[in-house]
């Protein structure tokens, strides 16, 4: 009885993860609620580390298991999976062709950042995250080449920077830098 006990919330957190429709997981307001989730509360136990320091397959080890600890529901945990999907193929989208690209629907740079799930770490006029840097006039303070390298190798200037490496093109970074001139 006591093996039952212990075993029935391992069976059902592993049945969830199971009946999430494939589909779930792109969708860009579960990418955005995602970071935010990884940012407030997974940050608050674990120093914050890039998505790639685990392979897709620890990952799907590691959120059931956190999620139980971090008490996340069946949604959250499905959340931070697909911000952390997100980054993970960012290697294998940036080297989509270009031919590709042209026929993709150019999206502003605030739907980029809503995509991206940036204001789960930054602020940007008073909302967002805490984890990374306020984003309100960034671009006036470190310039538009600084924010497009960053951007491009988020690691560049702090090698042990969390912030994930996303997959976009130079036409995206080009248009997040231009909304963040804004504001």
């Amino acid at each position: 009885m006591k093996l039952f006990k212990l075993l029935l919330p391992l069976i059902s957190i592993s049945l969830s993860a199971f009946l999430v429709q494939a589909q779930d997981v792109s969708k860009l307001s579960l990418v955005g609620e995602g970071a935010k989730i990884y940012s407030e509360n997974c940050g608050r136990c674990h120093n914050p580390r890039p998505a790639e320091e685990y392979t897709k397959k620890e990952w799907s080890v590691v959120i059931p298991h956190m999620r139980a600890k971090a008490h996340m529901t069946g949604k959250e945990a499905l959340s931070v999976e697909a911000f952390l999907a997100s980054t993970l193929t960012s290697d294998v989208q940036n080297q989509v062709s270009a031919d590709s690209q042209k026929n993709k629907p150019q999206r502003s740079g605030e739907e980029l950042i809503a995509g991206f799930g940036c204001q789960g770490c930054h602020k940007i006029n008073g909302t967002g995250g805490a984890l990374g840097g306020d984003l309100t006039g960034v671009v006036n303070k470190r310039g538009a080449e600084f924010i497009i390298r960053k951007l491009t190798d988020p690691t560049f200037n702090n090698q042990a920077s969390p912030m994930p490496k996303f997959p976009m093109t130079e036409e995206d970074k080009k248009m997040i830098v231009e909304f963040l001139a804004k504001q």
